[in-house]
């Protein structure tokens, strides 16, 4: 059995969400789990942020903290927050600031863990909820219902979301986000530690994940970058895994590869598609650049006509 408190610390980490912050606090603030702390780790906003956080300071001075740093990006953020532990926390949880807690996701995830003293860390199902057609889809993540795969799951998929995970607290005790990453830092610190230790499933849904054109997702060849990179740490860092699960790995990075491959070249980055290009891909985008070249040529001659 683990010896943490039994506080749950919830790190918020935002930067320019001033007018969607507000409903990740309260979905909080509401849950009925008793002992909560969270941070609000304001990573250099330009906007209204310091300000909207004002009333929630004033109503829950004992529970809610505020800090602002210059601008890292997430991982630096959530490394910040990770400041504020202390022997009285037992658990940690990270939340998105545009996303939301739903109701009673502290107490069953806590009361998960307590009933599994081998696990730690707990993740559950989230809803997806798309803002610019209100649809809202219930997602199971990966390894569902089945743990003891989860390492290799989340690996070939990233499919987890860092509100609908619980952690214990002593992970924190080794661990910390990799700063290097801008994209995907909470999917490389989640295979880390699902490589590392044992997880535990909650069929209920315990967050609600918002998909808008703000949302760092957007960024397509950044996050698969960053993806082929976490890849490679992984095979690195882990040469066991890497060995017990090589077929399905390496089939995983030349998909990822193809992704990238495509939306670079989509995005008419070719010199950098260029790096990832084998095969066919070394033909579509000589195509590619052939149509480029055929167009400006024709653009040009009627120029010249004119």
């Amino acid at each position: 059995m683990k010896t943490e408190g039994e506080h749950v610390l919830v790190i918020i980490p935002t930067y320019n969400r001033a007018k969607v912050l507000p409903e990740a606090v309260r979905s909080v603030l509401a849950q009925d789990y008793p002992f909560v702390k969270i941070v609000i780790v304001d990573d250099g906003s330009e906007d209204s942020t310091h300000k909207i956080c004002l009333p929630f300071l004033q109503a829950n001075p004992d529970s809610l903290f505020y800090c602002r740093k210059p601008n890292g990006g997430c991982a630096s953020a959530r490394n910040h927050g990770l400041t504020y532990l202390n022997a009285s926390i037992g658990y940690v949880c990270f939340l998105d600031s545009d996303d939301r807690m739903l109701e009673g996701k502290l107490s069953v995830e806590v009361n998960t863990l307590r009933r599994s003293p081998a696990a730690d860390f707990c993740y559950s199902d989230y809803i997806l909820y798309e803002e610019h057609t209100g649809k809202k889809t219930l997602v199971k993540p990966a390894a569902a219902g089945n743990p003891d795969h989860f390492a290799i799951e989340h690996f070939l998929t990233n499919n987890a979301k860092p509100g609908a995970i619980l952690y214990r607290s002593h992970i924190f005790y080794t661990k910390r986000f990799d700063e290097d990453f801008r994209y995907n830092e909470d999917s490389e610190f989640l295979q880390r530690v699902a490589i590392e230790h044992t997880g535990v499933y909650s069929e209920k849904p315990s967050c609600w994940v918002r998909v808008h054109p703000e949302g760092k997702s957007r960024n397509r060849p950044e996050i698969c970058q960053a993806v082929l990179s976490a890849y490679q740490k992984t095979m690195v860092s882990y040469p066991d895994f890497y060995h017990r699960y090589r077929e399905p790995i390496k089939q995983r990075i030349q998909k990822t590869r193809s992704d990238l491959f495509a939306e670079l070249a989509m995005r008419g980055r070719y010199r950098e598609a260029e790096a990832h290009a084998t095969g066919i891909r070394k033909r579509v985008l000589l195509y590619l650049r052939l149509g480029i070249y055929y167009r400006l040529k024709l653009f040009l001659n009627d120029r010249g006509r004119r």
